[in-house]
């Protein structure tokens, strides 16, 4: 099967491999004198829906457990958190991706399969360290269930942290997925994973319609400040958020949609007092760009100085807090 052109002639399945397909990135990397520099991804996507069989035996509910596992036949991410159109972003655009992904050959009975392909683009773009970050399951805040929520993050941090970054050679970190739906679970997951090696901190999705200014988490909160771990918010696409249903492409939720959770969540954080009330907590804002974040800081400044009484908690302008986070 033909699938891709370079120099004129064809390259087939056999033939894929992320080096190659990196090969350019690779010569500008040295072009730039890149490798000189230290450099770290902080959001590397990993495809975890290619090891569910490794990773839902780690579920702890046994009804749940049979649940995923006998749905896996179904589709690839169906049975185990929402969908959200993913067909269309896997399918489409100048990405190599799931279809492409699954032909690309490891060596057998070397280090594990994410880390050989993680490897592979980190050497071609002159990465030294990267964070490793589920793609389907950006998701799991929109699932019904809080219990399968739970679980399935409880699966995932146990697979990755027992089973990918130990064979990674101290070159792949995580900031681990939060069953944030459960105030409760997110603190057991604190406490079970927080002091594993090469977890340097943990991540919401924010594609959920909770506030984080919950009272319910101030626990959680202030354990990740004590503990030197950071806290991470990434976003993600919806279609079924009813705002976003007056688009009619993808490409129009895609854009929209990974800056609008986290200027939602961002507002709530800021407006209520967390930055005061957690001053060292690390916060981070992944993916949603940056152009987002003058245009809230200004939009929030001004509303706080009509109305200050709305946010007693401040002691400085909404955007001097927010010049104390992370955005990448």
């Amino acid at each position: 099967m033909d699938l891709l052109a370079e120099r004129g002639r064809r390259i087939s399945v056999d033939e894929l491999n992320t080096t190659r397909l990196l090969a350019h990135a690779r010569k500008q990397a040295v072009q730039r004198n890149l490798d000189d520099l230290v450099i770290v991804d902080v959001d590397a996507h990993h495809y975890e829906n290619e090891h569910y069989n490794d990773i839902l035996p780690y579920m702890e509910n046994d009804v749940f457990r049979q649940w995923t596992m006998g749905g896996r036949g179904m589709t690839d991410r169906g049975a185990v958190v929402p969908t959200n159109a993913g067909f269309i972003q896997d399918m489409g655009g100048r990405v190599t991706r799931y279809p492409l992904r699954r032909s690309e050959k490891t060596e057998q009975g070397g280090k594990h399969r994410d880390v050989q392909l993680g490897e592979r683009w980190m050497d071609a773009m002159s990465v030294d360290y990267s964070c490793l970050f589920p793609t389907g399951m950006l998701n799991i805040g929109m699932h019904p269930q809080k219990e399968m929520e739970a679980d399935l993050c409880w699966a995932y941090n146990r697979w990755v942290t027992e089973k990918v970054l130990p064979e990674a050679g101290g070159r792949m970190y995580s900031m681990l997925c939060l069953p944030f739906s459960d105030p409760a679970a997110c603190v057991r997951q604190v406490e079970t994973f927080g002091s594993r090696k090469h977890v340097t901190g943990f991540m919401v999705t924010t594609v959920r319609h909770l506030q984080v200014n919950d009272n319910a988490y101030m626990r959680l909160y202030r354990m990740l400040e004590e503990r030197g771990l950071a806290l991470a918010f990434h976003s993600g696409p919806n279609w079924n958020e009813p705002v976003f249903r007056a688009c009619n492409r993808f490409l129009s939720v895609h854009a929209l949609g990974f800056t609008f959770y986290n200027i939602l969540h961002c507002t709530n954080w800021v407006i209520n007092g967390m930055g005061e009330r957690f001053p060292k907590l690390p916060v981070i804002w992944i993916e949603s760009g940056l152009a987002w974040v003058p245009f809230l800081m200004q939009r929030l400044d001004h509303e706080f100085m009509m109305r200050p009484s709305e946010a007693p908690l401040l002691k400085k302008k909404p955007s001097d807090y927010m010049r104390d986070m992370c955005r990448c």
